[in-house]
């Protein structure tokens, strides 16, 4: 009998001033098939799209939520759901992930959800080992050392809370992810990438992983209905002569309020 992989997500190291929750993606206990559905009431979700950004593969799901991979998996690479109607959802996938089924639970998005990027974006300045975390499966040039984006919200009322999500981040090359066999990298490290809000740092990311929720403090949302969201990547810590920033791609951001 094949076996499911059940996908922990990790906790996120952050400064003081930054918040983070985790998650799970939902699995159902048995199957055989790869299937996408409805994390609500257990649909099955017909025409959803998968995508393998770094094999540039994509394909859909059958009107049973059902869908193959018709490409082999070799090394940990990023897998994208999307779907009108329904928040993005993405996981890194590993080599475990070609025998055995892949079975996602997606959500459905409300109309104070904000779906910011979809795209996989790179950061960085295209100078990486092979051994940096996930490197492999690196698919685009550099768009520079960070990435910004402003937006239009609603005032928050007082029990409601906004959380940015990070679908997925691969590449980072701290310590922290070098202890958990994440990055390979054994002659240097790298600072770890940087969320700012309005201006203000709110998070670092330490460590790769998916679905990673950073609670954005309201203390700096008041008086503003824009919101700008800058990531940095982090920098080669033991080069001195000059700035050597850390590669890395991310898919999958959305703005949640709860």
């Amino acid at each position: 009998m094949k076996k499911i992989i059940t996908i922990i997500l990790l906790i996120i190291g952050l400064p003081s001033f930054g918040k983070v929750i985790t998650g799970e993606i939902k699995k159902e206990s048995r199957t055989d098939i790869n299937k996408i559905y409805d994390a609500e009431n257990n649909n099955p979700i017909e025409g959803a799209i998968i995508k393998l950004p770094a094999k540039n593969y994509s394909t859909t799901t059958n009107s049973d939520g059902s869908f193959k991979l018709g490409t082999k998996i070799t090394a940990p690479t990023i897998l994208s759901v999307e779907k009108d109607g329904y928040k993005p959802q993405s996981m890194t996938l590993s080599a475990e992930h070609q025998n055995s089924p892949i079975v996602v639970g997606i959500e459905k998005t409300t109309p104070q959800d904000i779906i910011i990027e979809t795209d996989m974006i790179h950061l960085g300045d295209d100078s990486f080992s092979q051994n940096s975390a996930h490197a492999s499966d690196f698919s685009l040039k550099s768009m520079g050392p960070f990435y910004s984006k402003e937006f239009k919200i609603k005032p928050l009322k007082e029990h409601e809370n906004l959380y940015l999500t990070i679908g997925s981040i691969i590449g980072i090359d701290t310590p922290q992810a070098q202890r958990l066999g994440q990055s390979r990298v054994k002659t240097s490290y790298s600072s770890p990438p940087e969320i700012f809000c309005n201006g203000n740092k709110i998070a670092e990311i330490k460590i790769n992983g998916d679905n990673q929720k950073i609670n954005i403090p309201k203390s700096i949302l008041y008086g503003t209905e824009f919101i700008n969201i800058t990531i940095k990547t982090g920098r080669n810590l033991y080069k001195r002569s000059a700035i050597d920033f850390d590669d890395i791609e991310f898919t999958n951001l959305l703005f949640e309020i709860k």
